[in-house]
């Protein structure tokens, strides 16, 4: 797997201009702040060669629904890129388009329209829908559009869109409260540790997430999301949980 550099994928992505020609998270309608949008080069399965998995990164987030209970503060929203209409990237590309660009001229050039680095750093909802349209292979074999479920961009936080009924938006101006800065020479792992010394999995789930550096070990983060982390530290007694739920680090010496 070979990262790109946010400008790499940035000059792939787009709003409108698709060719006419998966879901890994549990999500499927949430709101957050859209961090950042990074990608790689993947290769799965029957795929004949490395194709660009495009991954956009939200904290703060909201559950609205999702298949699982998920209740982590940060998702990572993944979609191998494409440049046709029918696809899930031509879905959400859409979507985007209807609400970055309403009011511009549906035949305007991509390069007049405002692009998807435009969502980077804004408060949006996210949304799978049904019946989008996009070929695959029917029971016999045969290739034909059918429809699917893709994900879409429903509302962006002083932009436009309709947000999730019933549920206010986050007031603008008020940011939470800044994480505490690390002690210098501490590693990310470390870091994790020192903060779920002393908390239940939910109390360290809402902090764990906004420090900056566990923040920026995304293998770590991962980790922490997919219950891996902790597991073999509570096997080696390295952790401990007590009968209220709360955690303890074995200190050394």
């Amino acid at each position: 797997m070979t990262d790109l550099t946010p400008q790499q994928v940035m000059e792939q992505l787009r709003t409108r201009g698709y060719e006419t020609g998966e879901f890994r998270s549990p999500l499927r309608h949430f709101r957050g702040k859209l961090d950042s949008i990074t990608g790689s080069m993947v290769q799965r399965g029957q795929m004949p060669q490395a194709r660009l998995e495009v991954i956009y990164n939200f904290s703060e987030v909201e559950v609205f629904e999702s298949t699982e209970p998920y209740p982590f503060p940060v998702v990572q929203v993944s979609l191998l890129h494409s440049n046709r209409v029918k696809s899930g990237m031509g879905a959400l590309g859409a979507s985007m388009d209807k609400i970055l660009n309403a009011g511009l001229d549906e035949n305007a050039p991509q390069e007049q329209a405002k692009n998807q680095d435009a969502l980077v750093g804004k408060v949006q909802e996210w949304k799978v829908t049904p019946g989008h349209l996009m070929p695959n292979q029917d029971e016999q074999g045969q290739w034909k559009d059918l429809p699917r479920e893709a994900w879409e961009v429903v509302y962006v936080e002083g932009i436009g869109g309709t947000p999730h009924s019933g549920v206010a938006a986050p007031t603008a101006g008020i940011a939470p409260a800044p994480a505490a800065t690390p002690a210098t020479g501490i590693t990310p792992t470390q870091q994790a540790l020192n903060l779920l010394d002393g908390l239940t999995q939910q109390q360290w789930n809402n902090v764990v997430f906004q420090d900056p550096l566990v923040k920026g070990d995304s293998a770590l983060t991962n980790s922490i999301i997919n219950g891996t982390f902790l597991t073999p530290l509570e096997a080696s007694g390295m952790v401990t949980k007590d009968d209220n739920g709360i955690y303890h680090i074995k200190k050394e010496g």
